[in-house]
């Protein structure tokens, strides 16, 4: 897979050397009350590593740019597409995480609208699916501007920080999907 890129980000494979920074972004306090997925342990996160790594998986490391031609961006999170199946032409869309302090500038929004192009335009899908806690607004806006439609709720789905928490099923299919 190549580098996707923007002035501002780069998506890229995650590499061995993304694993702490990665490891850390699962830990946060801030992060974790938005996202589906808990804080694991070291070492499930290297078997976590290895099966996106040889699976039909796309998980990428998000690198901010400081400027138009900086060559030493910084890490600051992680999106991908996981489950492809290609004889079905779909995706899952997971995972995304930002450290904090990158939140709120649209760098979440960009990095989708770049791993959905790809999608669609590369690895040729023709759904693409996310599921969220409904709470996760700004998460939820971001899809909706790009085009995601709901399919529709699971009641209690998760067990999340004690409690049991919906999850709201969106998608979006190639032809409604218009590169912004």
């Amino acid at each position: 897979m190549r580098v996707l890129e923007t002035e501002r980000i780069l998506l890229k494979p995650i590499e061995p050397e993304d694993l702490s920074f990665l490891m850390n972004l699962r830990w946060d306090k801030e992060i974790t009350q938005n996202i589906i997925h808990d804080p694991i342990s070291s070492q499930d996160q290297r078997n976590w590593y290895e099966k996106i790594s040889t699976g039909n998986n796309l998980a990428l490391s998000i690198f901010y740019k400081n400027s138009k031609d900086d060559t030493n961006p910084i890490i600051i999170g992680t999106i991908g597409l996981y489950d492809i199946n290609y004889r079905h032409q779909r995706a899952t869309l997971k995972s995304m995480r930002i450290l904090p302090q990158y939140q709120r500038q649209n760098i979440g929004l960009e990095a989708t609208n770049l791993l959905v192009n790809y999608g669609f335009n590369v690895l040729n899908l023709h759904k693409i699916t996310c599921d969220l806690f409904e709470d996760n607004i700004a998460r939820l806006k971001g899809l909706i501007k790009l085009g995601f439609k709901k399919e529709g709720v699971l009641k209690q789905h998760y067990f999340h920080q004690g409690k049991f928490k919906d999850a709201a099923i969106y998608s979006l299919l190639r032809k409604n999907y218009i590169f912004k």
